[in-house]
């Protein structure tokens, strides 16, 4: 009879609990396929099921505290297993973060990977509005700021680059991503075939301080490929 009990209780909030898990589940969907659309190591799936997670342990943090009559001595703190979610999904937001002779990649993709984590919580507590409102703010920084980036970067020092490559489609197709990867387009970059099979990319790019630097480092990881600054201003 206890457990009849126990089973109505839960079934009267049940609409209510899968409610709260199709609002995680849209929110996540829209920033997932944001983060896949720019194949990023955390996609679709990934971001999905970080904030369907965390939408369940809210939900089962609220079902563990009211549908069983604790002493009040004992009762469950529903605040202390939001913050094992925080801190659960900071070694999730780890895992993403590429660090390779000093430069650091990853930082955005684990970022998203925290406020999703955010996002899901609040809809686990039925929050709604506040789930749609963060994850509008969360696409609006992810996807407008990419013109307001590109303008800034124009405001920055002109360089002049040139790298010298082995003529491989595999080792051009690394290349691109790393161009890409420092907001160097396809039409900045023009191809010339040089002796010995080897291709002379020589591209335009605009930024801060060493960021020109760290583009050669980044392009001279690749093997067989190496380069030179050969003007700025």
């Amino acid at each position: 009879m206890e457990d009849l009990t126990q089973w109505v209780q839960y079934s009267d909030h049940l609409f209510e609990h899968a409610v709260r898990i199709a609002v995680a589940l849209v929110c996540g969907l829209m920033l997932g396929i944001e983060r896949e659309r720019k194949d990023k190591p955390a996609g679709m799936r990934t971001i999905l099921l970080i904030t369907l997670g965390a939408a369940l342990f809210m939900i089962m943090s609220n079902i563990v505290t009211v549908a069983y009559e604790w002493p009040v001595e004992t009762r469950v703190d529903p605040s202390r297993i939001a913050a094992g979610v925080v801190t659960g999904i900071g070694f999730l937001g780890a895992g993403t973060i590429i660090q390779a002779r000093g430069s650091v990649h990853g930082l955005t993709t684990a970022a998203v990977i925290w406020v999703s984590a955010g996002i899901g919580m609040c809809a686990g507590m039925g929050y709604a509005a506040m789930a749609f409102f963060f994850t509008a703010i969360v696409l609006l920084t992810l996807i407008a700021m990419d013109p307001l980036r590109h303008r800034l970067a124009r405001l920055g020092n002109r360089y002049e680059l040139l790298v010298i490559a082995p003529n491989d489609s595999l080792v051009l197709e690394r290349i691109r991503y790393v161009l890409l990867g420092h907001d160097v387009h396809d039409d900045d970059v023009e191809l010339r075939v040089i002796p010995e099979d080897e291709l002379e990319i020589a591209f335009v790019y605009f930024g801060y301080g060493g960021a020109a630097l760290r583009l050669l480092e980044a392009l001279a990881r690749i093997e067989g490929v190496h380069g030179r600054r050969t003007t700025s201003e």
